[in-house]
């Protein structure tokens, strides 16, 4: 892909709940991003679900949401289960999924070390899908060294399978931080996005609309609505514009897998 700079846009956490779901088909219906992830388990995603069976050019994931409180505990069959489990209801609904990726990181280990993602890849392979591990997470100073060599370990095992990884994560800090608000935050994204590299960059945000039902969720609240609006945001979008950067969909990044095409 040379020194072209390619950026993926998604939205989190499709199926949460109602005050999600009102923002992400917003979202959707503006163009404002390029992706969008389901979680299957829970209470809001047959509505999302439903959107994505209807409009077939929404690019939608499976976010794999296993985060019971037992997971460490399962066996390698019962997670493999599971995980397939939650791709075929999604394909069952009518979603032509466009990629995997793991709820709050469940599936790579950041826990206790014991990773499932050669299981995911299992499946990866099977269902001809791409899998959300970036290649930078092997240069995270926050991470250990024994898990720096295992996501090293995980990410040749994918090249090796040619399953197609992204190069870069951006996504903002989920909480609300002490004197933050639009401009700051907006600030933070745009210069983030000035500094990407070359190579497939996915942004993730969690856009939800600031509800009553939201507040019961979560304690940022605000912040979820912070970051519809930036999505939405027409100065960011000329940004991204301004600075040449091409935005694409977890789709190409599938079709590429399956015409035999990855980005290693």
């Amino acid at each position: 892909m040379s020194n072209e700079r390619y950026l993926i846009i998604t939205a989190d956490d499709f199926g949460l709940c109602r005050s999600m779901n009102e923002a992400i088909i917003e979202l959707w219906e503006a163009r404002a991003i390029t992706s969008s992830v389901i979680m299957m388990p829970e209470a809001w995603a047959g509505q999302a679900a439903e959107y994505a069976a209807q409009h077939r050019d929404a690019n939608i994931g499976i976010h794999l949401t296993l985060k019971s409180g037992f997971l460490q505990k399962a066996s390698d069959q019962a997670v493999s289960t599971e995980i397939r489990s939650q791709i075929e209801a999604a394909i069952q609904s009518g979603i032509d999924p466009t990629h995997l990726d793991s709820h709050e990181g469940s599936l790579l280990g950041l826990a206790d070390g014991r990773d499932f993602l050669e299981l995911v890849f299992d499946l990866c392979e099977e269902y001809r899908l791409p899998f959300k591990l970036p290649r930078n997470i092997v240069h995270q100073p926050f991470f250990s060294g024994q898990q720096r060599k295992l996501f090293r370990k995980r990410i040749d095992s994918a090249d090796r399978r040619c399953i197609p990884l992204i190069d870069e994560l951006i996504i903002l800090p989920y909480e609300h931080e002490p004197g933050e608000d639009y401009p700051s935050v907006k600030r933070q994204l745009s210069q983030a996005i000035r500094d990407m590299r070359a190579g497939i960059t996915e942004l993730v945000v969690h856009p939800a609309r600031d509800t009553a039902e939201m507040r019961t969720i979560t304690p940022h609240s605000a912040k979820r609505e912070l970051e519809f609006r930036l999505c939405m945001d027409e100065e960011f979008r000329k940004l991204v514009a301004d600075e040449g950067i091409q935005l694409i969909s977890w789709r190409e990044v599938r079709d590429g897998m399956r015409l035999g095409r990855t980005n290693t």
